[in-house]
């Protein structure tokens, strides 16, 4: 099992614009790779995920662009 950060989306307000930043939560450790999927109007969207486990015990469901692997 490999050492990882687990990133989150929050929204900023600079400048009176709105934007996503790309924000650090906490590092885990990551399990395996999985999937999960959205809900559309046309059917479901399927995307792939990264299985975390966190310091606490609680275990994330990732979006594996979230993630990033500690060498």
């Amino acid at each position: 099992m490999r050492k990882c950060v687990v990133y989150e989306w929050k929204r900023k307000i600079e400048d009176g614009k709105s934007f996503l930043e790309k924000v650090a939560v906490g590092n885990g450790t990551f399990h395996q790779f999985g999937c999960d999927y959205e809900e559309f109007e046309t059917g479901p969207g399927n995307y792939s995920t990264a299985i975390v486990e966190m310091p606490d015990g609680s275990v994330a469901n990732v979006p594996v662009e979230l993630i990033v692997f500690n060498n």
